[in-house]
């Protein structure tokens, strides 16, 4: 069998398909070949299709349009198939359907000749390269808190070297958070390849999965965390998986998976909903469909999120998930180091919660630390105030909060305005190992 895939939100490659630009572009359907996909695609719905007694209300759906006249006016093949996946969707609520326009791939796939198949993957290989095998960004945050971001599974198949290299980069890391928000699903063996540097030593069963060959012949099936990975693992960090409303498939089934066995803590919001794996079939004139033709269930629960959407443990909009996640693992390292003389987590904290919510402070507050500290001056000027070092150096003072800044190029120390209900009385530099040094208001 194929890799198991689940693909992209069926509106995302509904789009793609659109912009996919082809030598028959301009073919234009006539009922006749719109009657000959509805036929076709209602004979791999009896087939393939996951969920057998609804097969007759999309077909009837589909037919009665028709009939109807709904897709007469529909002659442009991507506006067909647009229309063709709403009605799947509308009638199933399952997401995962979608039809194609796509001349070049239907013939590779008819055609079915070595060399066809070759051209074929050699395109998707280089697409996926473009693509960067569905990674963006891999870095480091403050506090040694990996940060992983990737929009879609690619199929470890051609991906694991890029995978593996981007685990080996954040493999030092204290914590990690992989952002899942805008990631639309893919291969679930890519799921499974990172999901195995979480553990070492485990036998654990990720997903079980069922789907239909030709015939309606049931194939059962069992995922496991894989016995090796390249590298070092990552069994003893805490890991934050980011999800949004548009994290769907193979996205939502790595963290629904990883939730229960309480391996991740998911922060954001509720995602799509799609659980099914799909397979895409050939039909007439040029199109292609994506058909659910499997389920997927849990092996711990045997439940799935299919229509329902997999649930975070610390529910925020996704925009401030970054630093919702941040904050949680820092203060998670600082709790597990507090007895460490070198833990300056905290030095992190406020950072964090200002990019979260900005701080603000009065302009006739700021004018009120006006003043000189020893050598060291306090200027308000242009609703900002600075820090000027013995008429040698002025840096913009950037607040984090109500009395402490951040000076703008530097992070060596911080400073914070003291004051008692006469005013402001000194000024301290507060350096990262926790040292202090007070300069009195003269």
């Amino acid at each position: 069998m194929k890799y198991l895939l689940i693909l992209l939100l069926s509106i995302s490659i509904g789009s793609y398909s659109q912009q996919n630009k082809t030598a028959n572009e301009d073919f234009y359907l006539t009922e006749i070949h719109q009657k000959q996909i509805i036929d076709s695609l209602s004979k791999e719905l009896e087939e393939f299709y996951i969920r057998p007694k609804a097969i007759d209300a999309i077909t009837k759906k589909l037919n009665e349009n028709y009939k109807k006249g709904s897709y007469k006016s529909l002659s442009k093949p991507n506006e067909f198939a647009s229309k063709l996946s709403a009605d799947l969707i509308d009638v199933s609520k399952d997401l995962h359907f979608s039809v194609m326009y796509d001349p070049e791939w239907t013939a590779s796939k008819k055609n079915n000749s070595i060399e066809s198949q070759k051209k074929l993957k050699a395109e998707e290989l280089a697409a996926a390269k473009k693509r960067n095998f569905g990674f963006q960004q891999a870095r480091i945050l403050e506090g040694n808190v990996g940060y992983l971001e990737f929009n879609y599974f690619e199929d470890p198949a051609i991906a694991s070297e890029k995978a593996a290299s981007v685990m080996q980069f954040l493999n030092n890391a204290d914590a990690l958070i992989i952002d899942l928000r805008k990631n639309n699903g893919g291969a679930m063996e890519m799921g499974q390849f990172l999901s195995s540097y979480f553990y070492s030593n485990k036998e654990l069963p990720l997903y079980k999965y069922y789907y239909y060959e030709k015939n309606r012949k049931k194939v059962d099936r069992e995922m496991w965390l894989l016995p090796s990975v390249p590298g070092k693992r990552m069994e003893d960090i805490d890991i934050y998986i980011l999800t949004s409303e548009i994290t769907f498939s193979a996205a939502e089934w790595m963290s629904y998976s990883l939730q229960d066995l309480k391996r991740v803590t998911i922060v954001g919001e509720k995602t799509a909903g799609g659980a099914h794996p799909i397979d895409r079939k050939v039909l007439p004139n040029g199109f292609s469909v994506n058909i659910p033709f499997g389920e997927v269930k849990d092996p711990v629960t045997n439940t799935d999120f299919e229509g329902k959407g997999v649930m975070p443990d610390v529910l925020c909009k996704s925009e401030e998930a970054v630093n919702k996640s941040h904050l949680l693992a820092l203060q998670k390292l600082s709790l597990k180091n507090k007895d460490s003389l070198s833990n300056n987590l905290n030095w992190f904290i406020p950072i964090i919660k200002n990019r979260q919510k900005a701080a603000h402070i009065e302009p006739l507050i700021l004018k009120s630390y006006e003043g000189k500290f020893g050598k060291s001056e306090l200027k308000y000027e242009n609703d900002n105030l600075y820090y000027n070092w013995n008429n040698i150096a002025t840096f913009l003072l950037i607040p984090l909060d109500q009395d402490l800044f951040l000076l703008n190029g530097i992070d060596d120390f911080r400073i914070k305005v003291i004051s008692d209900k006469n005013g402001v009385t000194e000024i301290k530099r507060i350096y990262q190992n926790g040292q202090e040094k007070i300069y009195k208001k003269g």
